[in-house]
């Protein structure tokens, strides 16, 4: 995960939700911080300042 911190990522998370913004963060357990983020819904991205994302949450992670 170190060579893809500050650069722009999506997760997927279980749920289905998806995110994509810049890895600032993250620990052993694959909890991560996005920052400038948007979730990807249907109806638009939706913009958020940073996300906090569960490691157990998530199901996917892609560049």
């Amino acid at each position: 995960m170190e060579k893809f911190l500050n650069t722009v990522i999506t997760v997927t998370a279980k749920d289905g939700r998806r995110f994509r913004g810049r890895l600032t963060n993250y620990d052993e357990h694959m909890n991560i911080i996005l920052e400038e983020t948007e979730e990807l819904t249907e109806k638009g991205p939706i913009k958020h300042k940073f996300v906090l994302l569960k490691g157990g949450n998530i199901s996917d992670i892609s560049t």
